[in-house]
């Protein structure tokens, strides 16, 4: 089995795309270079990294990242 994770940064999407446009993209992209695979399994998950000046100061300045992952797993 073989997995493939797909992510997506929200502050670095471009204005006006919404995030689940381009993971269908990206999602999409792969796809079709991979016509015959055949999909076993799916994960999704939402990681939320704090800013290295919160994470130092305990303070909400800065700027917080928010990544989406998914994973497919296929043979």
């Amino acid at each position: 089995m073989k997995a493939k994770v797909f992510d997506v940064i929200l502050h670095k999407l471009p204005a006006g795309k919404s995030p689940s446009v381009h993971l269908e993209e990206q999602l999409n992209n792969f796809l079709k270079q991979q016509p015959h695979i055949k999909l076993v399994s799916t994960h999704m998950n939402t990681l939320i990294l704090p800013s290295a000046r919160q994470a130092s100061e305990g303070n909400e300045a800065g700027e917080t990242s928010v990544i989406i992952f998914s994973t497919l797993f296929y043979e």
